[in-house]
Protein backbone atom coordinates (compact mmCIF):
# COMPACT_ATOMS: atom_id res chain seq x y z
CA UNK A 1 0.00 0.00 0.00
CA UNK A 2 2.85 2.37 1.14
CA UNK A 3 4.93 1.81 -2.38
CA UNK A 4 1.18 2.23 -4.56
CA UNK A 5 1.18 6.04 -2.71
CA UNK A 6 4.50 6.84 -2.85
CA UNK A 7 5.35 6.07 -6.76
CA UNK A 8 2.69 8.95 -7.83
CA UNK A 9 3.30 11.49 -5.39
CA UNK A 10 6.76 11.04 -6.80
CA UNK A 11 6.22 11.22 -10.01
CA UNK A 12 3.97 14.38 -9.44
CA UNK A 13 6.81 15.76 -7.42
CA UNK A 14 9.07 15.39 -10.26
CA UNK A 15 6.85 17.28 -12.79
CA UNK A 16 6.60 19.99 -10.65
CA UNK A 17 10.47 20.43 -10.44
CA UNK A 18 11.10 20.49 -13.61
CA UNK A 19 13.12 17.37 -14.31
CA UNK A 20 10.73 14.91 -14.83
CA UNK A 21 11.95 14.90 -18.75
CA UNK A 22 15.39 14.52 -17.55
CA UNK A 23 13.76 10.95 -16.30
CA UNK A 24 11.75 9.90 -19.08
CA UNK A 25 12.51 11.83 -21.89
CA UNK A 26 16.06 10.78 -22.75
CA UNK A 27 17.97 7.73 -23.86
CA UNK A 28 20.24 7.87 -20.88
CA UNK A 29 18.06 7.56 -18.37
CA UNK A 30 16.38 4.43 -19.24
CA UNK A 31 17.57 2.42 -16.73
CA UNK A 32 15.87 4.49 -13.78
CA UNK A 33 12.93 4.44 -16.14
CA UNK A 34 13.23 0.50 -15.52
CA UNK A 35 13.26 0.96 -12.11
CA UNK A 36 10.16 2.39 -11.88
CA UNK A 37 8.31 0.24 -14.03
CA UNK A 38 9.62 -2.68 -11.69
CA UNK A 39 7.93 -1.04 -9.03
CA UNK A 40 4.60 -0.15 -10.06
CA UNK A 41 4.29 -4.08 -11.41
CA UNK A 42 0.91 -5.65 -10.14
CA UNK A 43 1.59 -7.04 -6.23
CA UNK A 44 1.96 -10.61 -7.39
CA UNK A 45 5.24 -10.39 -9.69
CA UNK A 46 6.59 -9.35 -5.95
CA UNK A 47 6.61 -12.57 -5.49
CA UNK A 48 9.39 -13.57 -7.90
CA UNK A 49 11.80 -10.88 -6.20
CA UNK A 50 14.33 -12.16 -3.72
CA UNK A 51 14.76 -10.00 -0.26
CA UNK A 52 18.41 -9.00 -1.77
CA UNK A 53 15.90 -7.01 -4.77
CA UNK A 54 13.44 -5.81 -2.60
CA UNK A 55 16.29 -4.35 -0.25
CA UNK A 56 17.95 -2.49 -2.85
CA UNK A 57 14.58 -1.30 -4.47
CA UNK A 58 13.36 0.06 -1.17
CA UNK A 59 17.18 1.66 -0.63
CA UNK A 60 16.70 3.78 -4.10
CA UNK A 61 13.27 4.87 -3.28
CA UNK A 62 13.93 5.98 0.15
CA UNK A 63 17.03 7.76 -1.55
CA UNK A 64 14.85 9.07 -4.31
CA UNK A 65 12.15 10.46 -1.50
CA UNK A 66 15.31 12.14 0.16
CA UNK A 67 16.28 13.98 -2.73
CA UNK A 68 12.38 14.91 -3.34
CA UNK A 69 12.14 16.02 -0.18
CA UNK A 70 15.12 18.45 -0.14
CA UNK A 71 14.15 20.11 -3.38
CA UNK A 72 10.50 20.53 -2.90
CA UNK A 73 10.32 23.20 0.05
CA UNK A 74 12.15 25.74 -1.98
CA UNK A 75 10.20 25.14 -5.54
CA UNK A 76 7.94 27.70 -5.29
CA UNK A 77 10.28 30.45 -4.34
CA UNK A 78 13.45 29.50 -6.29
CA UNK A 79 14.81 31.00 -9.67
CA UNK A 80 15.13 28.92 -12.05
CA UNK A 81 18.37 27.38 -12.07
CA UNK A 82 18.96 28.86 -16.02
CA UNK A 83 17.66 31.77 -15.84
CA UNK A 84 20.89 33.22 -17.42
CA UNK A 85 20.23 31.39 -20.29
CA UNK A 86 21.31 33.17 -23.34
CA UNK A 87 19.06 31.21 -26.09
CA UNK A 88 17.43 34.56 -26.92
CA UNK A 89 20.28 36.74 -27.09
CA UNK A 90 20.17 39.32 -29.93
CA UNK A 91 23.47 37.45 -31.48
CA UNK A 92 21.94 33.62 -31.76
CA UNK A 93 19.19 35.36 -34.25
CA UNK A 94 19.63 33.20 -37.52
CA UNK A 95 18.74 36.40 -39.64
CA UNK A 96 22.32 37.47 -38.54
CA UNK A 97 24.02 34.63 -39.86
CA UNK A 98 24.76 36.12 -43.53
CA UNK A 99 26.06 39.19 -41.85
CA UNK A 100 28.62 37.12 -39.44
CA UNK A 101 29.84 35.34 -42.55
CA UNK A 102 30.95 38.35 -44.24
CA UNK A 103 32.82 39.86 -41.19
CA UNK A 104 34.80 36.06 -41.02
CA UNK A 105 35.79 36.74 -44.86
CA UNK A 106 37.51 39.90 -43.72
CA UNK A 107 39.94 37.83 -41.98
CA UNK A 108 38.32 38.26 -38.20
CA UNK A 109 36.70 36.25 -35.53
CA UNK A 110 33.51 36.85 -33.70
CA UNK A 111 33.77 35.72 -29.97
CA UNK A 112 30.84 34.91 -28.17
CA UNK A 113 29.80 35.56 -24.73
CA UNK A 114 31.37 32.70 -22.51
CA UNK A 115 33.59 32.81 -19.67
CA UNK A 116 32.79 36.54 -18.51
CA UNK A 117 33.58 37.73 -22.18
CA UNK A 118 31.02 40.10 -24.03
CA UNK A 119 30.40 39.70 -27.58
CA UNK A 120 33.68 40.81 -29.60
CA UNK A 121 35.18 41.32 -32.68
CA UNK A 122 38.63 39.21 -32.56
CA UNK A 123 41.35 40.88 -34.62
CA UNK A 124 44.06 37.89 -33.95
CA UNK A 125 46.88 38.60 -36.76
CA UNK A 126 45.20 38.57 -40.36
CA UNK A 127 48.12 37.82 -42.54
CA UNK A 128 48.80 37.34 -46.38
CA UNK A 129 51.61 36.20 -48.58
CA UNK A 130 53.40 39.27 -50.76
CA UNK A 131 56.68 38.32 -52.85
CA UNK A 132 56.99 35.57 -50.93
CA UNK A 133 56.64 36.70 -47.51
CA UNK A 134 54.25 37.18 -44.71
CA UNK A 135 52.80 40.42 -44.04
CA UNK A 136 50.81 41.43 -41.31
CA UNK A 137 47.08 43.44 -42.45
CA UNK A 138 45.80 44.40 -38.88
CA UNK A 139 44.35 47.87 -40.82
CA UNK A 140 43.12 46.42 -43.61
CA UNK A 141 41.43 44.10 -42.11
CA UNK A 142 39.63 45.94 -39.71
CA UNK A 143 38.94 48.55 -42.00
CA UNK A 144 36.87 46.56 -44.17
CA UNK A 145 34.64 45.24 -41.56
CA UNK A 146 33.72 48.56 -39.94
CA UNK A 147 31.08 48.79 -42.15
CA UNK A 148 29.53 45.24 -41.55
CA UNK A 149 30.36 45.91 -37.62
CA UNK A 150 28.21 49.04 -37.78
CA UNK A 151 24.80 47.09 -39.22
CA UNK A 152 24.86 44.17 -36.08
CA UNK A 153 21.99 45.54 -33.58
CA UNK A 154 23.77 45.39 -30.75
CA UNK A 155 26.80 46.87 -28.96
CA UNK A 156 30.27 44.87 -29.80
CA UNK A 157 33.66 44.99 -28.42
CA UNK A 158 36.76 44.60 -30.32
CA UNK A 159 39.51 42.48 -29.13
CA UNK A 160 43.54 42.51 -30.18
CA UNK A 161 45.38 39.29 -29.52
CA UNK A 162 49.08 39.52 -30.61
CA UNK A 163 51.52 36.95 -30.37
CA UNK A 164 53.54 35.85 -26.73
CA UNK A 165 56.48 37.42 -28.26
CA UNK A 166 55.22 40.26 -29.32
CA UNK A 167 56.74 39.85 -32.89
CA UNK A 168 53.12 41.44 -34.47
CA UNK A 169 53.74 44.94 -35.36
CA UNK A 170 52.38 48.71 -34.03
CA UNK A 171 48.74 48.65 -33.89
CA UNK A 172 48.37 52.48 -34.34
CA UNK A 173 46.87 52.83 -37.36
CA UNK A 174 44.53 49.65 -36.82
CA UNK A 175 43.47 51.10 -33.77
CA UNK A 176 42.26 54.31 -35.61
CA UNK A 177 39.70 51.85 -38.19
CA UNK A 178 38.08 51.48 -34.62
CA UNK A 179 36.63 54.78 -34.65
CA UNK A 180 34.71 54.02 -37.36
CA UNK A 181 32.52 51.49 -35.26
CA UNK A 182 29.30 53.01 -33.80
CA UNK A 183 28.37 50.64 -31.26
CA UNK A 184 31.75 50.47 -29.22
CA UNK A 185 31.96 49.77 -26.32
CA UNK A 186 35.22 48.14 -25.17
CA UNK A 187 38.51 47.81 -26.38
CA UNK A 188 40.97 44.68 -25.29
CA UNK A 189 44.27 43.79 -26.05
CA UNK A 190 45.96 40.75 -25.26
CA UNK A 191 50.07 40.11 -26.16
CA UNK A 192 50.18 43.41 -28.41
CA UNK A 193 52.59 45.75 -29.02
CA UNK A 194 50.78 49.57 -28.88
CA UNK A 195 52.59 53.25 -30.04
CA UNK A 196 51.81 56.50 -29.08
CA UNK A 197 50.09 56.75 -32.43
CA UNK A 198 47.74 53.88 -30.83
CA UNK A 199 47.24 55.92 -27.25
CA UNK A 200 46.45 58.58 -28.78
CA UNK A 201 43.78 56.98 -30.94
CA UNK A 202 42.53 55.40 -28.10
CA UNK A 203 41.98 58.43 -26.04
CA UNK A 204 39.83 59.89 -28.96
CA UNK A 205 37.14 56.94 -28.94
CA UNK A 206 34.32 59.64 -27.30
CA UNK A 207 32.04 56.03 -26.59
CA UNK A 208 35.05 54.01 -25.10
CA UNK A 209 33.89 52.76 -22.02
CA UNK A 210 35.71 49.28 -21.37
CA UNK A 211 39.73 49.44 -22.04
CA UNK A 212 41.90 45.89 -20.73
CA UNK A 213 45.64 46.11 -21.96
CA UNK A 214 47.20 42.59 -20.62
CA UNK A 215 50.54 41.60 -21.24
CA UNK A 216 50.82 44.36 -23.78
CA UNK A 217 53.43 47.48 -24.29
CA UNK A 218 52.31 49.81 -21.19
CA UNK A 219 54.19 52.53 -19.75
CA UNK A 220 54.21 55.73 -18.02
CA UNK A 221 53.16 57.76 -21.62
CA UNK A 222 50.84 55.28 -21.99
CA UNK A 223 49.41 55.75 -18.56
CA UNK A 224 48.91 59.69 -19.01
CA UNK A 225 46.89 59.09 -22.21
CA UNK A 226 45.05 56.26 -20.49
CA UNK A 227 44.01 58.83 -17.54
CA UNK A 228 42.60 61.22 -19.77
CA UNK A 229 39.88 59.02 -21.21
CA UNK A 230 37.26 60.28 -19.09
CA UNK A 231 34.61 58.09 -20.31
CA UNK A 232 35.73 54.78 -18.78
CA UNK A 233 33.72 52.88 -16.17
CA UNK A 234 36.26 49.63 -16.42
CA UNK A 235 40.06 49.65 -16.58
CA UNK A 236 42.06 46.56 -16.22
CA UNK A 237 45.54 47.41 -16.56
CA UNK A 238 48.56 44.99 -16.37
CA UNK A 239 51.74 46.86 -16.10
CA UNK A 240 54.52 43.58 -14.81
CA UNK A 241 57.16 44.25 -12.78
CA UNK A 242 58.05 47.80 -14.54
CA UNK A 243 58.43 50.60 -11.87
CA UNK A 244 55.69 53.41 -12.41
CA UNK A 245 56.37 57.06 -11.07
CA UNK A 246 53.46 57.42 -8.22
CA UNK A 247 52.57 60.77 -9.66
CA UNK A 248 51.43 59.42 -13.04
CA UNK A 249 49.89 56.56 -11.26
CA UNK A 250 47.75 58.15 -8.95
CA UNK A 251 46.03 60.29 -12.41
CA UNK A 252 43.82 56.81 -13.32
CA UNK A 253 42.18 57.18 -9.40
CA UNK A 254 40.96 60.59 -10.74
CA UNK A 255 39.21 59.01 -13.74
CA UNK A 256 35.40 60.23 -13.04
CA UNK A 257 33.44 57.51 -13.69
CA UNK A 258 35.25 54.33 -12.90
CA UNK A 259 33.37 50.82 -10.97
CA UNK A 260 35.32 48.68 -12.45
CA UNK A 261 39.35 48.89 -12.03
CA UNK A 262 42.04 46.07 -11.90
CA UNK A 263 45.51 47.47 -11.70
CA UNK A 264 48.84 45.40 -11.51
CA UNK A 265 51.30 47.83 -11.37
CA UNK A 266 54.52 47.90 -9.56
CA UNK A 267 55.11 51.32 -7.22
CA UNK A 268 58.06 52.08 -4.76
CA UNK A 269 57.30 50.82 -1.16
CA UNK A 270 56.77 54.05 0.43
CA UNK A 271 54.03 54.78 -2.63
CA UNK A 272 51.86 52.16 -1.58
CA UNK A 273 50.34 53.56 1.37
CA UNK A 274 49.62 57.45 -0.32
CA UNK A 275 47.99 55.00 -3.53
CA UNK A 276 45.59 53.38 -0.99
CA UNK A 277 44.49 56.58 0.70
CA UNK A 278 43.77 58.39 -2.18
CA UNK A 279 42.31 54.87 -3.84
CA UNK A 280 39.82 55.40 -0.52
CA UNK A 281 38.13 58.45 -2.18
CA UNK A 282 36.89 56.15 -5.06
CA UNK A 283 33.43 56.36 -3.46
CA UNK A 284 32.23 54.76 -7.31
CA UNK A 285 34.00 51.43 -7.29
CA UNK A 286 32.06 48.31 -7.38
CA UNK A 287 34.62 46.27 -8.81
CA UNK A 288 38.12 46.36 -7.20
CA UNK A 289 41.17 44.29 -8.04
CA UNK A 290 44.48 46.46 -7.21
CA UNK A 291 48.16 45.02 -6.74
CA UNK A 292 50.33 47.89 -6.45
CA UNK A 293 52.78 46.36 -3.91
CA UNK A 294 52.95 45.10 -0.42
CA UNK A 295 50.23 46.20 1.50
CA UNK A 296 49.56 46.03 5.10
CA UNK A 297 46.73 44.99 7.19
CA UNK A 298 46.31 48.31 8.77
CA UNK A 299 46.29 49.77 5.54
CA UNK A 300 43.40 48.05 4.22
CA UNK A 301 41.44 49.00 7.49
CA UNK A 302 41.93 52.50 6.97
CA UNK A 303 41.31 52.23 3.60
CA UNK A 304 37.92 50.67 4.71
CA UNK A 305 37.38 53.36 7.42
CA UNK A 306 38.34 56.04 5.42
CA UNK A 307 36.37 56.41 2.50
CA UNK A 308 32.56 55.35 1.11
CA UNK A 309 32.54 52.43 0.04
CA UNK A 310 28.73 51.72 -0.07
CA UNK A 311 29.00 50.34 -3.85
CA UNK A 312 32.17 47.71 -3.38
CA UNK A 313 30.12 44.76 -4.90
CA UNK A 314 33.48 42.85 -5.47
CA UNK A 315 37.13 42.79 -4.05
CA UNK A 316 39.67 40.54 -4.80
CA UNK A 317 43.02 41.62 -2.64
CA UNK A 318 45.90 39.32 -3.57
CA UNK A 319 49.15 40.01 -0.96
CA UNK A 320 47.42 39.44 2.54
CA UNK A 321 44.87 36.90 4.20
CA UNK A 322 42.41 39.14 6.19
CA UNK A 323 43.51 39.24 9.73
CA UNK A 324 40.96 39.63 13.05
CA UNK A 325 41.27 43.93 12.14
CA UNK A 326 40.50 43.28 8.44
CA UNK A 327 37.67 40.68 8.72
CA UNK A 328 36.21 42.78 11.49
CA UNK A 329 36.52 46.58 9.00
CA UNK A 330 34.30 43.78 5.95
CA UNK A 331 31.35 45.75 7.54
CA UNK A 332 32.01 48.78 6.26
CA UNK A 333 31.51 47.51 2.72
CA UNK A 334 28.25 46.06 3.39
CA UNK A 335 26.84 45.85 -0.60
CA UNK A 336 30.46 43.07 -0.38
CA UNK A 337 28.81 40.07 -2.61
CA UNK A 338 32.10 38.52 -3.95
CA UNK A 339 35.35 38.34 -2.19
CA UNK A 340 38.73 36.56 -3.41
CA UNK A 341 41.74 36.47 -1.19
CA UNK A 342 45.00 34.33 -0.37
CA UNK A 343 44.72 31.37 2.25
CA UNK A 344 45.92 31.65 5.77
CA UNK A 345 45.94 29.78 9.00
CA UNK A 346 43.05 27.64 9.97
CA UNK A 347 42.08 29.96 12.56
CA UNK A 348 42.51 33.00 10.51
CA UNK A 349 40.23 31.01 7.93
CA UNK A 350 37.35 30.63 10.55
CA UNK A 351 37.33 33.52 11.78
CA UNK A 352 37.13 35.16 8.81
CA UNK A 353 34.22 32.94 7.63
CA UNK A 354 32.52 33.74 11.02
CA UNK A 355 32.75 37.33 10.58
CA UNK A 356 30.81 37.03 6.94
CA UNK A 357 28.49 34.86 7.93
CA UNK A 358 27.34 37.39 10.44
CA UNK A 359 28.17 40.54 8.52
CA UNK A 360 27.33 39.85 4.75
CA UNK A 361 25.31 36.74 4.50
CA UNK A 362 24.67 37.73 1.05
CA UNK A 363 27.64 36.66 -0.48
CA UNK A 364 27.77 35.04 -3.51
CA UNK A 365 31.21 34.09 -4.36
CA UNK A 366 33.84 33.21 -2.05
CA UNK A 367 37.38 32.17 -2.50
CA UNK A 368 40.19 31.56 -0.32
CA UNK A 369 43.29 30.65 -1.68
CA UNK A 370 44.21 27.20 -3.57
CA UNK A 371 43.93 24.13 -3.54
CA UNK A 372 47.97 23.59 -2.58
CA UNK A 373 47.56 25.69 0.93
CA UNK A 374 46.51 25.04 3.57
CA UNK A 375 43.63 22.90 4.19
CA UNK A 376 41.09 22.82 7.55
CA UNK A 377 40.30 19.03 8.74
CA UNK A 378 38.07 17.28 10.82
CA UNK A 379 35.64 18.98 13.26
CA UNK A 380 36.73 22.72 11.68
CA UNK A 381 36.37 21.22 8.08
CA UNK A 382 32.56 20.33 9.44
CA UNK A 383 32.59 24.17 10.77
CA UNK A 384 33.19 25.99 8.05
CA UNK A 385 31.07 23.63 6.03
CA UNK A 386 28.32 24.79 8.60
CA UNK A 387 29.29 28.46 8.30
CA UNK A 388 29.27 27.79 4.11
CA UNK A 389 25.56 26.70 4.78
CA UNK A 390 24.32 30.24 6.05
CA UNK A 391 25.27 32.14 2.73
CA UNK A 392 21.91 31.77 1.44
CA UNK A 393 22.64 32.96 -2.06
CA UNK A 394 26.22 31.56 -2.15
CA UNK A 395 27.06 30.39 -6.38
CA UNK A 396 30.61 29.81 -6.33
CA UNK A 397 32.69 28.35 -3.04
CA UNK A 398 36.45 27.61 -3.42
CA UNK A 399 37.47 27.42 0.80
CA UNK A 400 40.24 25.05 1.17
CA UNK A 401 38.59 22.02 3.11
CA UNK A 402 39.11 18.33 3.65
CA UNK A 403 35.93 16.82 3.13
CA UNK A 404 35.59 14.71 6.62
CA UNK A 405 32.53 12.42 5.21
CA UNK A 406 29.94 12.65 2.69
CA UNK A 407 27.40 13.39 5.53
CA UNK A 408 29.82 17.12 6.20
CA UNK A 409 27.72 18.25 3.06
CA UNK A 410 24.41 18.48 4.44
CA UNK A 411 24.51 22.24 5.29
CA UNK A 412 25.03 23.07 1.67
CA UNK A 413 22.86 21.06 0.27
CA UNK A 414 20.34 23.49 1.49
CA UNK A 415 21.80 26.50 -0.92
CA UNK A 416 19.37 26.02 -3.75
CA UNK A 417 21.84 28.80 -6.03
CA UNK A 418 25.31 26.36 -5.53
CA UNK A 419 26.89 26.44 -9.05
CA UNK A 420 30.46 24.82 -8.02
CA UNK A 421 32.30 24.29 -4.53
CA UNK A 422 35.49 22.48 -3.83
CA UNK A 423 36.33 20.14 -1.64
CA UNK A 424 40.18 18.30 -1.34
CA UNK A 425 39.18 14.55 -1.32
CA UNK A 426 36.07 14.88 -2.78
CA UNK A 427 35.05 11.62 -4.30
CA UNK A 428 31.68 10.50 -6.65
CA UNK A 429 30.61 7.45 -4.61
CA UNK A 430 26.84 6.63 -3.04
CA UNK A 431 27.02 8.82 -0.23
CA UNK A 432 28.42 12.26 -1.57
CA UNK A 433 26.08 11.18 -5.16
CA UNK A 434 23.36 11.16 -2.74
CA UNK A 435 24.00 15.05 -0.98
CA UNK A 436 24.68 15.95 -4.27
CA UNK A 437 21.35 15.30 -5.58
CA UNK A 438 19.94 17.43 -3.54
CA UNK A 439 22.01 20.73 -4.98
CA UNK A 440 19.52 21.75 -7.96
CA UNK A 441 21.52 24.40 -9.45
CA UNK A 442 25.24 22.65 -9.67
CA UNK A 443 26.92 23.33 -13.13
CA UNK A 444 30.61 21.83 -12.11
CA UNK A 445 32.28 19.54 -10.25
CA UNK A 446 36.26 19.00 -9.37
CA UNK A 447 36.47 15.62 -7.40
CA UNK A 448 39.44 13.30 -7.03
CA UNK A 449 37.96 10.21 -8.02
CA UNK A 450 35.19 7.85 -9.07
CA UNK A 451 33.84 5.42 -7.05
CA UNK A 452 30.21 4.52 -8.01
CA UNK A 453 28.94 1.59 -9.98
CA UNK A 454 25.23 0.48 -11.07
CA UNK A 455 24.00 0.74 -7.30
CA UNK A 456 24.07 4.77 -7.91
CA UNK A 457 22.30 4.84 -11.48
CA UNK A 458 19.00 6.09 -9.92
CA UNK A 459 20.70 8.83 -8.37
CA UNK A 460 22.89 10.38 -11.46
CA UNK A 461 19.89 11.68 -13.39
CA UNK A 462 19.28 13.72 -10.54
CA UNK A 463 22.75 16.22 -10.92
CA UNK A 464 20.43 17.62 -13.54
CA UNK A 465 22.45 21.05 -14.61
CA UNK A 466 25.93 19.19 -13.94
CA UNK A 467 27.78 20.31 -16.94
CA UNK A 468 31.32 20.00 -16.08
CA UNK A 469 33.28 17.38 -14.32
CA UNK A 470 36.83 17.95 -13.49
CA UNK A 471 38.43 14.51 -12.11
CA UNK A 472 41.98 14.68 -10.42
CA UNK A 473 42.54 11.05 -10.36
CA UNK A 474 41.23 9.97 -14.07
CA UNK A 475 42.57 6.18 -13.72
CA UNK A 476 39.01 5.89 -12.07
CA UNK A 477 37.44 6.77 -15.09
CA UNK A 478 36.59 3.19 -16.77
CA UNK A 479 34.10 2.40 -19.59
CA UNK A 480 31.35 0.90 -17.29
CA UNK A 481 31.66 4.39 -15.52
CA UNK A 482 31.50 7.20 -18.28
CA UNK A 483 28.45 5.08 -19.22
CA UNK A 484 26.83 6.00 -16.25
CA UNK A 485 27.76 9.37 -16.52
CA UNK A 486 26.14 9.90 -19.79
CA UNK A 487 22.54 9.51 -17.57
CA UNK A 488 23.55 13.35 -16.31
CA UNK A 489 21.26 15.04 -18.82
CA UNK A 490 23.49 18.67 -19.44
CA UNK A 491 26.99 16.78 -19.37
CA UNK A 492 29.19 17.85 -21.80
CA UNK A 493 32.75 17.88 -21.05
CA UNK A 494 35.21 15.82 -19.22
CA UNK A 495 38.63 17.19 -17.52
CA UNK A 496 41.30 15.45 -16.74
CA UNK A 497 45.28 15.46 -16.50
CA UNK A 498 47.21 12.11 -17.87
CA UNK A 499 50.62 14.20 -17.57
CA UNK A 500 51.69 12.20 -14.60
CA UNK A 501 50.12 8.88 -15.42
CA UNK A 502 52.58 6.22 -16.29
CA UNK A 503 49.64 4.20 -17.53
CA UNK A 504 46.74 5.48 -20.44
CA UNK A 505 43.54 6.54 -18.90
CA UNK A 506 41.34 3.11 -18.96
CA UNK A 507 39.04 4.84 -21.39
CA UNK A 508 38.96 3.14 -24.37
CA UNK A 509 38.58 4.92 -27.87
CA UNK A 510 35.11 2.76 -28.83
CA UNK A 511 34.10 4.61 -25.07
CA UNK A 512 34.89 7.89 -26.46
CA UNK A 513 33.62 7.85 -30.16
CA UNK A 514 30.38 5.86 -28.51
CA UNK A 515 29.30 9.59 -27.04
CA UNK A 516 30.38 12.22 -29.57
CA UNK A 517 28.33 15.27 -27.90
CA UNK A 518 31.13 14.85 -24.68
CA UNK A 519 33.81 17.19 -25.01
CA UNK A 520 37.38 15.48 -23.15
CA UNK A 521 39.45 18.07 -22.27
CA UNK A 522 43.09 16.15 -21.72
CA UNK A 523 45.43 18.84 -20.46
CA UNK A 524 48.46 16.30 -20.87
CA UNK A 525 47.61 16.01 -24.91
Amino acid sequence: MFRQLVIPVVAVLVAVAGIGGVLINTDRTHSVVADKQALTDATPSIQHHTHTDLQKTGRRLDEINQVIASRVPQLSGLRPVNANNDSQAPWHDPALNHLFQQIRDQKLTLWFPRNGEPFSIWVGNPEKIVDGKKTYQHAEALQKAVPLINQLPFPVRVWFYGTRDQSNPELGECIEAVEGIKKLTGVKFSYCRINERGYQALRKLSRLQNLEILHSHLDETALEQIAQIDGLRRLHLHFGKKKINYSVAEKVLDLPYLEDLKLCIALPSKDVTPFWMKLAGCSQLVSLEVDCGTVKQDVLVKFLKTGDHQKLNKWVIRSIFPRKKLADAFVLAPQLTSLKIPSGSTDEMLYLLEKLASDLPGMRDLTFGWDTGTHLTGEEARQALSLLGSFTNLEHCQVPITLPDAYALQPITQLKQLESFYCKNLNLNQETLLQLAKMPALKSLDVYALNFGDESAHLLPWLSHVEQIEIRDPTTLTDARLALLTKLPQLSRLKWCDIAIQKPVPLSLEAREKYPNLEFEICGN
